[in-house]
């Protein structure tokens, strides 16, 4: 160690993509490690699918927990809910975890991308609402009377339209969104049971840890026996452009790696895990038992 908290950053940008695919607007990874001569990227990667994905990360994962380094293990998509969707949708225990072992029950996702989200998602509505919420957003052929195109009522206190760690950055999007720019929701649906699939893994559960879920707010203990932690990113928090010819997403895995590299160097990183100082008692419970935090909402400049 050099006295920071992580040896090494690995960023995922997920896709919900329902065929293999590759390039722009599929799924992108990158790995930054600290070595003797500074930080250097390990891997940049574009798997076609996100069986592929699961397999390339939790062995990337495998390999540096056995070479005892620390990783900070970054998703972009939500890995919880608004408040009350866990008990809305029937899911029993912890929320997050109610919510992670519940979704991993319900999704099918085949080796070819091919995915039931849609259907997951109404069959959701139809537990909460009876109707096409809160989940919305699908092609015209997929529609049911438990799934619309758009939007159909509000949302209110019961179950909200936006995480609280969304309140500190409003160009995110709400994660009931499952179809067009910015279908976030969807990337949740399928992503969540690939994040349970790492956390359970034989070789992988005794180091892993999910942040803030298992480590509450704040830097995971420095004598614990973690070496992996999962957490939420969110690429845009930074203004980040592709030149000439570079793929954004590419670009983004990569900064977002580096950007958090040297917050661990300056000590900024542990504000990042501990959140912002305007989060009251309640709102942390909160976050820390059901909805997650996106690492930096709230603390990067």
């Amino acid at each position: 160690m050099t006295g920071t908290a992580f040896d090494a950053y690995l960023i995922v940008d997920w896709s919900a993509n329902a065929t293999p695919k590759r390039g722009a607007d599929s799924i992108w990874y990158c790995l930054v490690a600290r070595t003797g001569r500074g930080l250097r990227r390990r891997i940049l990667a574009n798997p076609a699918t996100r069986w592929q994905a699961h397999d390339e990360i939790a062995a990337i994962l495998k390999d540096q927990a056995a070479r005892g380094r620390r990783v900070l293990a970054g998703f972009d998509f939500p890995n919880g809910y608004p408040a009350g969707f866990a008990r809305a949708a029937g899911f029993k225990g912890r929320p997050w975890r109610a919510v992670w072992d519940g979704l991993d029950g319900m999704i099918e996702d085949r080796a070819d991308n091919g995915n039931n989200r849609f259907e997951v998602a109404a069959e959701l509505n139809r537990r909460i609402s009876g109707g096409p919420f809160p989940f919305w957003g699908c092609p015209v052929g997929r529609q049911t009377d438990t799934l619309s195109m758009r939007k159909t009522r509000p949302y209110d206190e019961t179950l909200p339209e936006r995480r609280h760690c969304e309140t500190f950055l409003p160009r995110s999007q709400p994660c009931w969104k499952l179809y067009t720019t910015g279908s976030v929701g969807s990337q949740a649906l399928m992503g969540i049971p690939v994040l349970k699939d790492l956390r359970d893994d034989p070789e992988l559960a005794p180091h892993t840890v999910v942040w803030p879920f298992e480590t509450g707010f704040g830097p995971p203990e420095p004598a614990g026996q973690w070496r992996i932690v999962l957490a939420e990113v969110y690429p845009s928090i930074l203004a980040i452009k592709a030149g000439a010819g570079q793929i954004k997403d590419a670009v983004q895995v990569e900064t977002i790696a580096r950007h958090l590299a040297r917050r661990d160097e300056s000590g900024s990183l542990a504000r990042d895990l501990s959140g912002p100082d305007s989060l009251d008692g309640a709102a942390r419970k909160r976050v820390e038992t059901e909805e997650g935090w996106i690492l930096g909402a709230g603390t990067f400049a």
